[in-house]
């Protein structure tokens, strides 16, 4: 019984021990984990700066400009007015033409 239970160990042991990450893998995902977070750190320096310095252009005092200033035209004389309300309203209306 202690025979079969033994080789049944070994075969799944024999299964596994193949799959397990060695010591060299360990250090490559360290590696690779460092060079990643080594990138994030550098991407995010760059763009914290660039966010700090589109701040600072958003945030500096715009110098004052000179107000628009629109000259309204000159006033007609009263005469000029009276006659223009005075004219007639004409409106000519056309008979349908026939067919």
């Amino acid at each position: 019984m202690d025979n079969e239970r033994q080789t049944a160990l070994e075969a799944r042991f024999d299964t596994i021990l193949p799959t397990l990450a060695t010591k060299a893998d360990v250090e490559s995902l360290r590696a690779d984990i460092h060079k990643w977070m080594v990138g994030s750190m550098i991407g995010l320096f760059v763009g914290f700066g660039g966010l700090a310095a589109a701040l600072g252009q958003l945030l500096k005092p715009m110098p004052q400009a000179a107000p628009v200033v629109v000259q309204a035209p000159a006033a007609q004389p009263a005469q000029a007015q009276a006659q223009q309300s005075l004219q007639p309203i004409v409106i000519y209306l056309t008979p349908p033409a026939s067919k």
